[in-house]
């Protein structure tokens, strides 16, 4: 069962992706397995900045780590304070 953070990445997710992800796990790679490419990753971020109000730092925040895999992303957003 996913948590109410993992639902809300999941649906910005869907919105980068113009499609329906119904399984995903968090080991699964954003690159690899779901074939995001740079504007897909881009969509992305704009969609959990505005689903979550704020903004990713590009100074600070390490972009390839955090958005390596589903539970990357989630981690990140649960240990920043943001995914709150």
């Amino acid at each position: 069962m996913k948590t109410e953070l993992e639902k809300r990445v999941l649906k910005c997710m869907n919105e980068a992706l113009s499609d329906s992800l119904e399984t995903i796990k968090p080991e699964t790679d954003l690159r690899d397995d779901l074939e995001m490419d740079s504007m897909a990753l881009v969509i992305l971020q704009v969609e959990l900045e505005q689903e979550f109000q704020f903004n990713f730092d590009p100074i600070e925040d390490d972009f390839v780590k955090i958005f390596q895999t589903f539970g990357s992303l989630c981690h990140y957003l649960e240990n920043s304070g943001r995914g709150v």
